[in-house]
């Protein structure tokens, strides 16, 4: 008996490693009586300790979860170790939404769900250069001095820099050419972009990068000007995603 309880502890998955996200916001139906979520959607935090997940049993009755009680914040792994087949969905980003009609089926994406905070905004970056992006994306000035926008499962970083000696065609050049000789074997070149116009040059490539938790893809770009450049990277987990990073890097523009 005793082996047999060793060998189940053995095989119990350890999520206490679980990637620190923030607390989850849990209807408490689904701790106290040990109901699997059957619905979850995550939106904006509220504070850097907030995930921005809500998640609910299903079976809350109506003003439930109105009374602030009847919610309580849990960290991942509690949650995980109720219902384990939410630990991917955990790492999607704000903007997600997932539902199942009962614990025996896989769960279902929402692409009609509708959050507060779904708009598009225009950020001025610089006295020069601005970006239209979705007000879902938290915005987090980083302590080297790049830009940062972020749902979690998408991103987009951004510096700008001066550059008094090079005219915006010999740094136009310069990328090209380094894009032509990076070293394949770090990573291999995906696709290269040139969105250059009559006003801006832009010149980037896309690679895979993986960290210990995921596989994604970037976009470096760079957006040059006379006597001033933007770098960019774009982060994205979902290949259709691209769509998003293209946009997004279109949309920064600047004052003429």
């Amino acid at each position: 008996m005793q082996l047999s309880k060793k060998k189940k502890k053995q095989n119990e998955k350890n999520f206490e490693n679980f990637p620190p996200i923030g607390g989850l916001m849990v209807s408490k139906m689904i701790v106290e009586e040990n109901i699997k979520p059957r619905f979850m959607y995550r939106e904006k935090r509220i504070c850097a300790e907030d995930s921005g997940w809500r998640i609910f049993s299903g079976y809350e009755p109506e003003g439930y979860v109105d009374d602030p009680q009847n919610i309580k914040i849990y960290n991942p792994a509690t949650i995980l170790k109720i219902d384990s087949s939410i630990e991917k969905i955990l790492l999607k980003g704000v903007g997600s939404a997932y539902e199942r009609v009962d614990e025996q089926v896989s769960w279902q994406k929402i692409t009609d769900f509708e959050l507060e905070d779904n708009y598009m905004v225009t950020h001025q970056l610089s006295d020069k250069w601005s970006i239209n992006i979705n007000n879902l994306f938290e915005r987090i000035e980083e302590k080297n001095g790049h830009l940062l926008y972020t749902t979690g499962d998408k991103s987009a970083r951004l510096f700008i820099c001066g550059e008094q000696d090079r005219s915006k065609e010999e740094i136009y050049q310069e990328r090209i050419q380094f894009i032509k000789d990076r070293d394949q074997s770090v990573a291999k070149t995906l696709d290269t972009f040139d969105f250059s116009d009559d006003h801006v040059l832009k010149v980037g490539y896309m690679i895979n990068e993986r960290d210990h938790h995921k596989t994604y893809q970037v976009i470096y770009g760079t957006s040059i000007i006379d006597q001033e450049l933007l770098m960019l990277a774009l982060y994205f987990d979902d290949k259709n995603d691209i769509d998003w990073a293209i946009e997004t890097w279109k949309s920064i523009k600047t004052f003429k």
